[in-house]
């Protein structure tokens, strides 16, 4: 299998994952275009959870234009996305715009196979890192919601004891000085492990909390029977993922308004 045949599959469990959130969510929807793009929409405030995924390495203007439409007439007040693999063209710009997402941005994409030996860098003091259940959801938004500077209330409307119950959520909770301190989540589809929302209170960081989620993640995964790991990174944690041995493999673009 070449490395592109790695970030294709890695892509579209990204997508499968995204769609088994929906899925779960009660007001949440899901469909799919002709050439496989999905419309997925938790009706969460998180842009990049609602709207247009598209997996292909050439995304079709032909399909990304009427699901455009009909996000639009799904978004109901929600803020919505178009997120594609690689650079938009001019028409994919133009199609964005029309629907009033005029705002572009880029993150990397990076992979982790899970069957490589990898040295783990220990935390520089004992941390306790549990699996997080159901009933903590809002635990889990409250420690979050502060690591980035967001609403709790934004966390809980997706994070719910129902979509944290689900056998392929595996949500991470780190424990210092018996504060909980740092939590994370990995959705497991097709052989993958999609980690996101790794964070760590701010009086807690750069002592190894947000890397111990990050193992335990990963070790949860692998031990799941998960050959690889992917994640979307901004620029600024780029450095902390490819210590953990994550490789940046592509960029993926996204539109919002």
């Amino acid at each position: 299998m070449t490395n592109s045949d790695n970030v294709s599959d890695a892509s579209a469990a990204f997508l499968a994952a995204v769609e088994a959130l929906a899925g779960t969510l009660p007001n949440g929807f899901v469909g799919r275009g002709p050439d496989g793009a999905l419309l997925a929409f938790t009706r969460s405030r998180i842009p990049a959870l609602n709207g247009i995924l598209s997996a292909s390495a050439v995304p079709d203007t032909k399909e990304i234009g009427p699901l455009c439409d009909e996000a639009e007439a799904q978004a109901q007040q929600v803020p919505w996305s178009i997120r594609l693999r690689g650079e938009p063209d001019a028409e994919i710009v133009r199609i964005a715009a029309a629907h009033g997402l005029h705002t572009l941005t880029r993150q990397a994409f990076m992979l982790l196979p899970l069957e490589e030996e990898r040295d783990v860098t220990k935390p520089q003091e004992p941390v306790s890192v549990r699996p997080l259940h159901e009933d903590e959801f809002e635990t889990f938004a409250t420690v979050l919601g502060a690591a980035f500077e967001a609403p709790p209330a934004i966390l809980t409307s997706l994070y719910t004891p129902l979509v944290l119950g689900r056998p392929f959520v595996r949500a991470y909770l780190a424990e210092a000085d018996g504060v909980p301190a740092a939590a994370g989540l990995a959705i497991l589809t097709q052989g993958h492990a999609g980690l996101a929302n790794i964070g760590t209170l701010p009086g807690y960081r750069r002592r190894g909390l947000g890397r111990a989620v990050t193992e335990a993640l990963l070790r949860d995964a692998r031990e799941s029977g998960a050959h690889t790991a992917y994640l979307h990174s901004g620029e600024e944690s780029e450095p902390f993922f490819q210590q953990a041995g994550f490789r940046t493999e592509e960029s993926w673009s996204a539109f919002t308004a």
